[in-house]
Formats: structure tokens, sequence, C-alpha cells
């Protein structure tokens, strides 16, 4: 028995007795905001602009964000999306505050003086989590955050949960195999979470379809060589080829079409995103497709994102095609393509 009792011992002094950190739980489309209830009156403010209502075939909320009290908030400690808001000034509750300002870490002092409102930190008390600090010295700088930076504030709440899923998506699994041959035979790759399908029926024409079902999400990603004198002019005729030819007739809705100049992985790159529609189907969704040149291997590339989800939100769709997209890699491809 004394055996037994030190190989436990020395098994936990050397951590192996350690709780491993569970995964965070929760939709990736739900923010928690943690508050004191003096700030009852600005969190609301700030749900207010986080459920902001965004166009896709009908209206959605960016978010769903509910608002929990300090008192109630041991049950919520490992949701996904958590926001941790205060004021310093009077003290009110002050584990609340203790709590920012040790997360803070670093930014302590910035925080406090103002300097600083907003940081995010990932992973710290579960895994997949992000949990983002939004505070001011004082109840009238908060407020002015909130009303005169609103949309700042979005903006940084909106990057960082989609940094956190773009990470978390692969907790479930991947296929690293699959990744490899998309490398291998074309020279260009995407991380695959579990449940995505390859259909290379149209590979001839450099063209490769990546899809999941129930409800739908659709990648295709396109190349060719030569020169795009037109960048977003050929952009657009490339998203209306690939719909119509690949996509069994789909076309692009004209009404509603944004065409931007942006970036996509650090390329310059023509941005699309509306909606398409099948009218042989009496069906559509959105998407949203980037066309850049990858001067490492001399290719042009059309990369488009796609869902088709009746009844259902289509924003979460679209979040979870985005953390794939951003996994793109292009290369000289070893196999003729």
């Amino acid at each position: 028995m004394r055996k037994i009792l030190l190989l436990i011992l020395m098994a936990c002094l050397g951590l192996s007795c350690t709780r491993p950190m569970i995964a965070a739980f929760g939709s990736n489309s739900e923010i928690v905001i943690i508050t004191s209830p003096r700030c009852r009156d600005q969190a609301e403010t700030l749900k207010s602009v986080l459920e902001r209502e965004i166009l896709t075939v009908q209206y959605e909320k960016a978010y769903e964000v509910r608002v929990v009290s300090t008192a109630e908030f041991k049950g919520d400690r490992n949701r996904k999306n958590i926001v941790l808001m205060d004021y310093f000034r009077p003290e009110g509750d002050p584990s609340l505050t203790r709590t920012i300002l040790r997360l803070a870490g670093r930014d302590k002092e910035a925080f406090a003086e103002g300097r600083l409102n907003l940081k995010a930190i990932h992973d710290r008390w579960a895994k997949g989590q992000v949990l983002i600090l939004i505070a001011a010295p004082g109840q009238p700088e908060l407020d002015d955050l909130l009303a005169g930076q609103a949309d700042s504030v979005f903006d940084f709440v909106a990057k960082e949960v989609q940094t956190r899923l773009n990470r978390a998506i692969f907790h479930a699994g991947e296929q690293e195999g699959a990744s490899a041959r998309l490398a291998e035979t074309y020279g260009w790759s995407l991380r695959l979470p579990i449940g995505y399908d390859i259909d290379e029926t149209y590979a001839s024409q450099r063209a490769i379809k990546i899809l999941k079902d129930k409800p739908a999400r659709m990648i295709t990603v396109y190349w060719e060589g030569g020169e795009w004198p037109d960048a977003a002019s050929t952009c657009l005729d490339r998203k209306k080829m690939l719909a119509w030819e690949f996509w069994d007739q789909d076309e692009v809705v004209e009404d509603g079409l944004k065409v931007d100049m942006g970036s996509f992985l650090g390329h310059e790159s023509t941005v699309l995103s509306g909606t398409w529609e099948n009218k042989k189907y009496t069906i559509g969704g959105i998407f949203a497709t980037y066309c850049f040149t990858c001067d490492q291997c001399g290719r042009n590339y059309v990369i488009d994102a796609s869902t088709f989800a009746p009844g259902l939100e289509k924003l979460p769709l679209m979040r979870e095609l985005q953390a794939i997209l951003v996994t793109f890699t292009c290369q000289h491809p070893t196999r003729k393509q």
C-alpha cells in the first residue's frame, strides 16, 4: 500500500496529476458579457453594438449576446466568447476589477489610466476560448468608448472571435492527409476539419470543390496563369463562370454585390461579397470571393466560399468557411496541373 501511495505522490509531483484544461463550450456566435450590476446600462449598450443586424439573404444579428452579472459568473466561466467589462473608479465589484487588471498583465497600468481599453486573451480558462477585456477609468470614459467608438469596439470583438474560431475549428480533428495530397497534386492546400469532402470532378479544368452538407458549406478553388490587367472585372467574370459551370448554373445577384480591394493572407486581393441564386431550383445563399496572384508560383487564384442553408442563419456558416480559407497556402506543385 505504501508503495502505491508513493507512486501516486511521485506522479503528482511530476505534474501528471494536473487537471487538463477543458474545451470551451457554447455557440461560436454567442458572446457572454460579464459585468457588475452598476454597468448594466453599459452592458445593454454593448449588447446592442454586438447584435447589430447584417444583411445576408435576410437581416441577421451579428452575434447573440447575453449579459451575466458577476454573481452568476461561475457557470459561464468556460464559454467560448466572453467579454469582461467594468470601470475602475469608484471601485465597484473588487473581484471583477482585480480580474480585469490581472488579465491585462503588462498592460495593467495602461488600462487603469485609460490609455488602453480593449485587450483579448486566448485559452486562459478553457481551450478554444477568448476573453475580451473592455474597461475604462470611470463611467464617463466607458460611456464615451461605447458611444463614440462603437464600430471600433465591434470590429475588435469580431476579429478576436474569428481568431478564436480559426484556431478552435481544428480541435475536433483535421484531415492532414487530404491537405498534404492537395499540396502535392495541385500546388496549393487548405487545412480541412473533419467532415469536409473534396470533389475533384473538375480538376482538369483547374477547379476543386470542397464541401460539407447539412447545411451546405461550399469552397471553390480555381487557378490560372497569365496577366489580369483589370483585376476587379476579371475576378467577377471568373466568379460568374465558376458559379454557372461548376455549381449547376448558379448566378451572382447583381443587386447588393460589393466589389472591394483588400488583402488575402498578405496578397493584394479583389474581394467580392453578395448573394447567389439558382433560378432552375429557386434557391440561393451568400458568398465571399477572393481573387489574387500568388507571386511564389505565378498563378492567379479565385477562392470562393458560399453557403446554402434555407431557414438558417448564414453568418455562422460563413465564419466557419473563413476559418478554413485563412489556412490557404500556395507553392510550386510537384505534379503538373
